[in-house]
């Protein structure tokens, strides 16, 4: 008798480590893909888990538009809540990996242009991605809809932005808080939107200061193509244009408004080549408070009055 149960145990403690063997190997790719997602240098890995730190991204930029290259630490001054911080790292011609989040509008009002964003969005990810970078595509229309999670492989991402198709309405300010809170924050590195859009927001939950506040708590840089100008769209349809602005200059980032469908193509090589020209500045902040509260900076070239520094406006402070 006695044989028998242990016999029965036996076999019962053998089918559930099997079980258990087997969820674990389920598991384990998974995991995998998370730790090989990306390789990094001491220094960089310095600069990301460190979070006393408070690293800006930024480009400087003359009278004209053209990028300045050449600029030291000892260039920049910058200030935090109005007090001056003192940089402990700086580097120039950043080469931290890309984490891209294209967002691409798929409203009625852009039925008409959405063939040449697909080709040009495509063409973009071709020229700037490296095998260390990695980019998702979303596409919003009433809702958001994840196409294709984050990867490096060109060919999925390339088929991810050619299937997306025109829905009803537009959720602008939805897409850029979720692409921010649910994806970016998570990520680590330089951290991008391509924000593809008109502008004009009709079905969001939630209001644009939720999606800026949730791409500045994730340290998100927002670039906006729109297809409109400044004497109205390209092509029929509604927009906003201060949507765009707005967004970009919460975020360091820059708003392109194409005057003709080619320009398009010339609005994504501009990003290129900013996204390969930027600074970065680490700091530890004077104030040392660990209250959560929003933290206004100022980045400027004090010695050359006719640059423009573009950089994030301010930053939320870790919360203990």
């Amino acid at each position: 008798m006695m044989n028998h149960i242990l016999s029965q145990l036996y076999k019962t403690l053998r089918m559930l480590w099997m079980v258990t063997l087997s969820v674990g190997l389920a598991v384990l790719p998974a995991l995998g893909l998370v730790q090989e997602k990306r390789d990094t240098s001491e220094a960089e890995a310095t600069l990301r888990v460190n979070v006393d730190l408070v690293n800006v991204i930024l480009s400087v930029t003359e009278g004209n538009g053209r990028l300045v290259p050449g600029l030291n630490k000892e260039d920049f001054l910058v200030e935090e809540d109005g007090r001056r911080q003192e940089p402990s790292h700086f580097a120039r011609e950043v080469t931290l990996p890309l984490t891209i989040a294209v967002l691409i509008d798929t409203s009625p009002s852009v039925q008409s242009i959405l063939d040449l964003e697909k080709q040009t969005a495509i063409e973009f990810l071709h020229s700037v991605l490296r095998k260390e970078d990695l980019a998702l595509v979303m596409n919003f229309d009433r809702g958001v809809s994840l196409v294709q999670d984050f990867t490096a492989d060109i060919r999925r991402l390339s088929k991810a932005i050619q299937s997306v198709s025109i829905g009803g309405g537009t959720s602008v300010h939805d897409a850029v808080f979720l692409a921010s809170d649910e994806k970016l924050k998570r990520e680590t590195g330089r951290k991008t939107i391509i924000l593809i859009s008109d502008g004009g927001d009709t079905t969001s939950k939630l209001k644009m200061k939720d999606a800026i506040e949730s791409a500045q708590r994730a340290d998100v840089i927002i670039y906006a193509i729109s297809n409109r100008t400044g004497g109205g769209p390209l092509f029929p349809g509604g927009g906003d244009d201060g949507t765009l602005k707005r967004y970009a200059e919460a975020t360091g980032g820059r708003a392109f408004f194409p005057s003709k469908p080619q320009d398009f193509k010339k609005a994504f090589e501009a990003i290129q080549e900013e996204l390969r020209s930027q600074y970065i500045l680490s700091y530890s902040s004077t104030n040392t408070l660990k209250d959560g509260s929003y933290r206004a900076l100022k980045v400027t070239v004090p010695s050359q009055k006719n640059l423009k520094v573009r950089a994030k406006k301010g930053y939320y402070a870790a919360k203990s």
